[in-house]
């Protein structure tokens, strides 16, 4: 038995529709993190634990920083050769607001 399924039109546009809220809610997000950073900045120390890839190949690493005795994580998508970050300190931005939101700098290498 053979299926010939044809998409309609305003399915395709529905479908569409809901991938394109959600990229505009990501993008929003990542907007909210980086203005809350901004907003409420406290520089930190942090270290890269682990550098690893997702299944389309995209590198990113994985770092940690201390705020207030407590330990906190992120990741940070890379476009070149993660490994030579790892076990390396940097500066990390955070928010004091709300510390889990953070931006690794790392050109900023602390020795």
């Amino acid at each position: 038995m053979k299926n010939n399924y044809q998409l309609s039109k305003p399915i395709i546009f529905v479908i569409f529709g809901f991938i394109l809220i959600g990229y505009f809610i990501f993008e929003l997000n990542l907007y909210y993190e980086k203005t809350e950073v901004k907003k409420h900045k406290k520089e930190v120390i942090g270290k890269v634990i682990d550098q690893y890839r997702t299944a389309n190949s995209a590198r990113y690493i994985r770092y940690e920083y201390t705020f207030e005795e407590k330990i906190y994580q992120d990741t940070k998508p890379l476009g070149d050769d993660s490994k030579k970050y790892l076990n390396k300190y940097f500066k990390v931005n955070i928010s004091e607001a709300k510390p889990r939101f953070s931006i690794i700098l790392l050109e900023k290498e602390v020795k």
